[in-house]
């Protein structure tokens, strides 16, 4: 800081509202300014002017940002971002692993109840078409199937399959 930098003058109201802990209010040339505990960024902290300017500086602060970034990873919690075909891709194979698990008709995807269901858990993912589920559910047993067919010829044993048709 610099040499203008002088000591908070007590004030008569305390300052309540939920932004003020993200800063310090220091007196800067006869003027109450918040800096951000986070940035430093200074801000003006007159009563006149609300804490509008506050709460957007919050919002988009980086250090504060990253921060709380990090600290939600190590907890283990839900971080919010952008929904990518990484997300929906897996989401999708998830959906056919249930289907193939739980034996669930493939016209379930169309049910207006899991399609209300699916938009609430996730707004931005679009529940594919019965056919679509099909061909997810043919790639995961192309996949299983080729696994099994490598554990079977390393095997150098006799094998009996039977079923029941």
């Amino acid at each position: 800081m610099n040499e203008d930098v002088e000591q908070s003058v007590p004030r008569k109201r305390k300052r309540k509202a939920p932004v003020w802990d993200n800063f310090e209010v220091t007196l800067i040339s006869g003027e109450d300014k918040a800096i951000c505990k986070h940035c430093g960024k200074i801000l003006s902290a007159e009563a006149s002017h609300g804490t509008n300017s506050l709460n957007t500086h919050v919002k988009s602060c980086k250090e504060l940002q990253s921060q709380s970034t990090r600290s939600q990873g190590s907890q283990g919690t839900v971080k919010m971002g952008q929904f990518d075909k990484t997300h929906e891709t897996n989401i999708k194979t998830e959906l056919a692993n249930m289907i193939i698990m739980h034996e669930y008709p493939l016209s379930m995807v169309e049910h207006l109840g899991f399609k209300r269901y699916s938009k609430a858990l996730q707004p931005s993912f679009k529940v594919p078409c019965r056919n679509t589920i099909k061909k997810e559910i043919m790639k995961i047993f192309e996949f299983e199937k080729e696994k099994t067919m490598k554990l079977i010829q390393m095997n150098t044993s006799r094998i009996a399959i039977t079923t029941d048709m």
